[in-house]
């Protein structure tokens, strides 16, 4: 399964988050400097697109302005997964190489 960098690290983050929605700040400050702002709304609606992520508005009257917040779909986590264990098996190949 082919996945961006960024794509995959928010799926990771996601992923890692055991069905807890985050939202995209979040998910930038989590990712030491890997994510920035400019580029991770448009990376999460391309997941979104790919079914792959799932949004919804905050309900908090206390904020101001509502934030969206994401979590993984099935699909997601069977994408990651599979991009995963696909990573694995190419780094254990190089390794195999070296030897």
């Amino acid at each position: 399964m082919n996945l961006s960098p960024k794509e995959a690290l928010i799926l990771q983050q996601l992923f890692e988050a055991a069905g807890a929605e985050l939202y995209g700040l979040q998910m930038v400050k989590n990712s030491d400097g890997a994510l920035k702002m400019g580029t991770i709304y448009v990376t999460l609606g391309r997941l979104e697109q790919k079914g792959f992520v799932e949004s919804r508005r905050e309900q908090d009257p206390t904020q101001a302005i509502p934030r969206r917040l994401y979590k993984i779909t099935s699909a997601g986590s069977l994408t990651f997964n599979a991009w995963r264990a696909g990573m694995a098996a190419f780094h254990a190949s190089l390794a195999g190489e070296a030897a």
